[in-house]
């Protein structure tokens, strides 16, 4: 009966050990919504070299500050560099810019393969403007789906240049962009805002725009590391962050996309956004 009871005791004790570490690990990895960047270790154990990223942050570039970052996971450098996006669907979300990736960023390994199906299955579509050289028209899109931020880690995406085509400008092609403006309103070009997947896709059916794989940053890079933000509301949107958004020549921001500044500042202080 004592050993018994011996064996108990040390069983119970085992189980609250290991109840315990699992908890102390939990606690140690749970998530953090302000936008670190990763280690080269987490980018290579998610299928990317990370000293191969273009513009990759570094706490003296004035988009990031060196901070402490949350666990061994993490630089010691968070982005500060904030951006809109609409989502596949139209909604309103922030990503962060981490570094622009090329095909030989990815590592030769399962990891790497999951990396590229993974940017491909959440691509970002961006909008050159064909008046303003080097700027965009309008906010970006990232079709990030219910699964992206349990299986998109870091936030890879294949990038796509969204441009109209001459076409748009002839009689038919103006006609069908006037109910896509009254809708969505209008670009820094002038021309209508793109605000969903299907109204890419409808656009690129008719003829009226193009959809090429490009490149987000400077060198024509094809992916990006271009995370999104899991829960602006609930602090991943720090006091000293900032957003990059589209401009009118008078500095404002394009009256249809004003919302994207409103909102981003309302997290800054308040989780009470609508």
């Amino acid at each position: 009966m004592q050993k018994n009871l011996v064996n108990l005791a040390a069983a119970l004790s085992l189980f609250i050990m290991m109840l315990f570490g699992s908890v102390t690990s939990h606690a140690q990895f749970a998530e953090e919504l302000r936008p670190f960047d990763f280690t080269d270790k987490t980018y290579e154990e998610n299928g990317i070299f990370g000293p191969t990223l273009v513009d990759r942050k570094n706490g003296a570039d004035n988009q990031s500050v060196i901070d402490q970052g949350p666990d061994t996971r993490f630089r010691n450098v968070r982005i500060t560099a904030t951006l809109p996006a609409y989502t596949g669907e139209g909604e309103t979300i922030f990503w962060n810019y981490y570094g622009g990736a090329s095909k030989e960023s990815f590592t030769n390994t399962i990891e790497g393969d999951i990396a590229i199906d993974l940017a491909y299955h959440f691509p970002m579509y961006v909008f050159p403007s064909g008046t303003v050289k080097n700027s965009d028209r309008q906010a970006a899109m990232i079709r990030i789906g219910p699964s992206y931020f349990e299986k998109n880690m870091i936030g890879i995406a294949a990038v796509f240049l969204v441009e109209y085509t001459e076409a748009a400008f002839t009689k038919m092609g103006q006609f069908y962009l006037q109910q896509l403006s009254k809708r969505n309103g209008l670009s820094l070009d002038g021309t209508p805002i793109i605000r969903t997947a299907k109204e890419v896709e409808d656009l690129q059916t008719r003829g009226l725009v193009t959809v090429s794989e490009g490149g987000q940053t400077s060198d024509g890079t094809q992916f990006a590391v271009a995370k999104v933000l899991r829960s602006p509301e609930l602090g991943a949107i720090a006091p000293d962050a900032f957003l990059i958004y589209v401009k009118e020549q008078d500095g404002d921001p394009l009256a249809a996309e004003a919302h994207f500044l409103s909102k981003f500042q309302c997290y800054q202080v308040t989780e009470l956004c609508s």
